[in-house]
């Protein structure tokens, strides 16, 4: 099975858990890999800081049946804990500040909701421009502190050799996941509600995949 294949199928629509064995490949991060970015508000605005988080600890992985590469899962698990705070500007008692309350009961609540999931559900495609690049939207689930909303994210992913390189964005609201955007000062300072991800990854073959390919090359006809 052609590695390049399967990692078009990753874009394609996907449909439900197949029973034909499935390849697996690995998706790890590339350029920024995944970041968390909360914007100011209030009129006191100007006094505060944007946030930028780079999420530290991710782990990724698409599954796509060997004979039917549109029938595809794809799966990311990140680290609740594991957000910290790049934003220029901060001084490290901010950062660590920061960083601990987004973990804290009141925002991602680390302790007792440990990881945040995002898995695909379907995707629509745009017309392809040039050879090897595709563009198009991601349908997924996105799982924050135990509850479930529906949450799209745009994507351009590029061919290169046996890997896809992804780069991409989602949006979605602090409050649907039942957190308070932080706001003091009576309002006057605080963050907004909406919530922006941007993502740069790669797909790619497994080790295991690799082994196993190499393997096959190596034996006899």
């Amino acid at each position: 099975m052609k590695v390049h294949t399967v990692a078009v199928g990753l874009l394609l629509a996907i449909s439900p858990a197949s029973s034909v064995p499935a390849a697996e490949l690995e998706v790890v991060p590339s350029g920024d890999g995944i970041r968390v970015h909360v914007a100011k508000q209030g009129l006191f605005a100007g006094f505060a800081h944007d946030h930028d988080f780079e999420v530290t600890h991710w782990r990724g992985t698409a599954n796509v049946p060997e004979d039917d590469p549109g029938r595809v899962s794809v799966e990311l698990v990140l680290d609740a804990d594991s957000l910290r705070d790049r934003e220029k500007g901060l001084s490290e008692s901010d950062r660590r500040k920061v960083e601990a309350q987004s973990s804290g009961a009141e925002v991602l609540d680390a302790a007792h909701h440990p990881t945040i999931t995002f898995r695909s559900e379907s995707t629509s495609l745009l017309a392809s421009g040039a050879e090897g690049l595709e563009r198009g939207t991601m349908h997924g689930t996105l799982t924050l502190r135990d509850q479930e909303h529906p949450v799209d994210a745009t994507f351009e992913a590029v061919h290169e050799g046996d890997r896809w390189h992804v780069r991409g964005r989602a949006r979605f609201l602090q409050s649907q996941f039942g957190i308070k955007p932080f706001s003091g000062f009576g309002g006057t300072v605080g963050v907004k509600d909406e919530v922006e991800v941007t993502f740069a990854l790669t797909v790619q073959p497994g080790a295991k995949n690799e082994e196993e390919e190499a393997a096959g090359q190596g034996s006899s006809p």
